[in-house]
């Protein structure tokens, strides 16, 4: 296996249309049948190290346009000679957030966009931690096989050999009576939430494993959904950053500037001069919609951005958006976030926001208000 060029797995999150209730329901014979680990998630940018012989990288999960393959930021952070000298025996793969003490994803982000001396530079009083929560191979040994509960064994003695402060591993906990407990903690702690695993799972690139919940990602959830309104649609990125360019259909001729739909890649790999494009970008579909409510003095403020729209809904925002403008709106969310609200309520905003319902026929705008959020 190419370590460099395989897919990152993905999680199982439960789905939009499941109600608190019956998450908690699945969260509870998870519990009984006792084949479950979890481990708390941290709100930072996911990568991987891989380290063979010929060469080491911390990879990210996009992929990189300039390079064709997956973006590498060892040269951004302050831990990674230390990860690559202890591990000298054969092929070693890691899997970690890379977190921002105190911060949240988009703040971990914004220092990995930027080149190397701003970068390390933009660190000089908080250094970017590197927290590993799986160990896929180790000194030639491939456990991609392996299950999770044995391949997370390995993380103490992975930590312990790199001895560097900044790097530090995820600690895994059966799932049993306590765990509604210990998730609550996280919450009050400003925590993400965790991730739970079946024992037994193995990891498959690109895939969420061979069975339904094999994994599953536990957010928190606001307790009741929150009214606002339609303010603009938000430009898409013109890159795609996903990572399977072998399959992606959507390209642009740089010279041309024309799009193109279709089986590309090996015109690409060849050097035709064609770039993959974002479906949005394809489409001239918005990425997103900002949303706002009418604070205390009825000025109106912005509240989030809500992604996750479906295609439908785009294609009526791209052709008939002064419709849609200022429509009442219901969105559910992991949280409110104060960390920039002054005393009044004002900046506060909606972590992880997803769109519930189309409220235009039974509330007007006027309902959509800052004070009911606060309350």
């Amino acid at each position: 296996m190419n370590y460099f060029e395989s897919q990152p797995m993905k999680y199982y999150s439960a789905s939009a249309s499941m109600s608190p209730t019956e998450k908690r329901i699945k969260l509870e014979s998870m519990i009984e049948s006792g084949d479950y680990i979890w481990s708390r998630k941290y709100d930072g940018n996911w990568s991987r190290a891989v380290i063979t012989k010929e060469r080491a990288a911390l990879q990210t999960r996009g992929i990189s346009v300039k390079t064709k393959t997956y973006g590498e930021i060892q040269d951004k952070v302050f831990f990674w000679d230390d990860v690559v000298s202890a591990f000298p025996n054969g092929d070693t793969v890691i899997l970690a957030e890379v977190y921002l003490p105190g911060g949240i994803d988009k703040d971990c982000g914004s220092i990995l966009r930027c080149l190397k001396d701003k970068a390390l530079a933009r660190q000089k009083d908080n250094k970017l931690e590197w927290r590993i929560f799986d160990v896929l191979a180790i000194d030639g040994i491939d456990m991609f096989n392996t299950p999770v509960e044995e391949r997370v064994s390995y993380i103490p003695e992975v930590v312990k050999r790199i001895n560097n402060p900044l790097v530090k591993g995820i600690e895994y906990h059966e799932m049993d009576d306590n765990f509604f407990d210990d998730l609550a903690e996280i919450f009050a702690d400003g925590g993400e939430g965790c991730v739970c695993y079946k024992k037994d799972a193995i990891y498959i690139p690109g895939k969420r494993g061979p069975h339904a919940w094999d994994s599953l990602k536990v957010k928190q959830e606001v307790s009741s959904d929150i009214d606002c309104f339609i303010l603009a649609a938000v430009p898409c990125e013109k890159n795609y950053n996903g990572g399977d360019i072998g399959n992606w259909q959507f390209w642009e001729n740089t010279r041309t500037g024309q799009k193109l739909i279709g089986d590309y890649f090996g015109d690409y790999q060849a050097g035709v001069p064609i770039i993959p494009i974002s479906k949005n970008y394809y489409y001239n579909w918005p990425a997103s919609i900002t949303v706002g409510v009418y604070d205390g003095k009825g000025d109106i403020v912005e509240l989030c951005k809500v992604a996750g729209l479906t295609e439908e809904f785009k294609t009526e925002l791209r052709d008939n958006f002064n419709e849609w403008k200022m429509c009442p709106i219901s969105i559910s969310g992991m949280m409110v976030s104060t960390a920039n609200a002054n005393a009044d309520g004002t900046g506060i905003s909606i972590r992880h926001p997803i769109l519930r319902s189309i409220r235009r026929e039974d509330i007007n705008p006027a309902d959509c208000t800052l004070a009911k959020i606060l309350n």
